[in-house]
């Protein structure tokens, strides 16, 4: 390791910033800042020209993310910020409109998991050449709840289901073979003292 090596590693362990770890810092603040609430209307334009993409998919995520910022975020060069804002749960439908045509998988994906795209839009997607934009759609028309990988769903829907029984073959991957009851654990006995004998 190299004198520049030894000493950056002094400087990390001994709680020194470094340049990196303040950059760091500094991109956490902003990114904060931009998914704050009463967050002032001019500081929302100014944040949403940020030259970070975090900064900018902070912004597009926003449920009042207003129409013209949206329509400016759909054209963004980062398909991580047309994502955010393709799930967000404020996207207008005319923005839905102009993402449908985006080339990106996942930003599709995501226009078809979001709740707030209208049902046009759904209907487009439906019909999309690649299976894994239109089975989205399709579950999503049909009413069922896409959520994205990992994601936590705000909210579940009853639809009146009845817990039934597994069929038989559900219940062991191996096919026919039958449950088994196994027999209970056996218990040894304490072990009696053994006091020596005066």
């Amino acid at each position: 390791m190299g004198d520049d090596g030894w000493s950056r590693a002094l400087m990390a362990a001994s709680g020194v910033p470094v340049a990196a770890e303040a950059r760091d810092d500094g991109l956490r603040a902003v990114v904060m800042e931009a998914r704050s609430d009463g967050l002032a209307r001019e500081r929302l334009f100014a944040l949403a020209d940020h030259r970070e993409p975090a900064v900018r998919e902070a912004i597009a995520a926003r449920p009042d993310c207003p129409l013209g910022m949206q329509a400016t975020l759909a054209h963004d060069r980062k398909a991580s910020v047309r994502v955010a804002l393709a799930s967000g749960a404020g996207l207008a439908g005319a923005i839905a409109g102009v993402l449908v045509a985006d080339r990106d998988l996942a930003v599709l994906k995501a226009l078809a998991r979001n709740a707030a795209t209208p049902r046009g839009v759904l209907e487009r997607l439906a019909g999309h050449r690649r299976e894994e934009v239109s089975r989205l759609a399709r579950r999503a028309l049909a009413g069922e709840v896409v959520a994205a990988p990992g994601a936590v769903v705000a909210e579940l829907v009853d639809r009146g289901a009845t817990v039934r029984d597994p069929r038989p073959e559900d219940r062991s991957p191996v096919g026919d073979r039958p449950d088994r009851v196994l027999p209970p654990r056996p218990s040894v006995p304490p072990r009696p003292s053994a006091r020596p004998a005066h």
